[in-house]
């Protein structure tokens, strides 16, 4: 008999949704600086407590770098919240910018069809 960790049934789990945004500048956005720049101004938002609490995740795979739109993965109740941190960021990397929010999925297939059409 194989030792196999025990995982816990979907309905146990917590749900996720899925966060287009599209970053509008004049110049292009790497996803390093992307990734830091947007830990920092969250951090700032709404600390680390509320950053770990958000457990927002981004979905390397599903970066556009030509299109500049990306793909964050959080929890239904803290949408909101991360959605109001993004429009607060101005500048990454002394770079202008402006980060809009395109729409919110329940899964990785519809953000993909409906907004990133990989």
């Amino acid at each position: 008999m194989e030792d196999r960790t025990k995982t816990l049934p979907s309905s146990y789990r917590e749900k996720k949704r899925y966060t287009i945004f599209e970053i509008i500048s004049e110049q292009k956005i790497e996803f390093e600086e992307l990734i830091k720049s947007v830990f920092n101004h969250t951090i700032n938002l709404i600390g680390i407590l509320g950053v770990a609490r958000t457990n927002f995740r981004f979905l390397q795979d599903l970066y556009d770098r030509k299109k500049q739109i990306f793909v964050l993965r959080c929890l239904p109740r803290d949408v909101e919240l991360i959605r109001l941190s993004m429009a607060l960021i101005t500048e990454i990397n002394e770079k202008k910018v402006c980060i809009l929010s395109l729409g919110v999925t329940g899964t990785i297939k519809s953000a993909r069809r409906k907004y990133l059409s990989l």
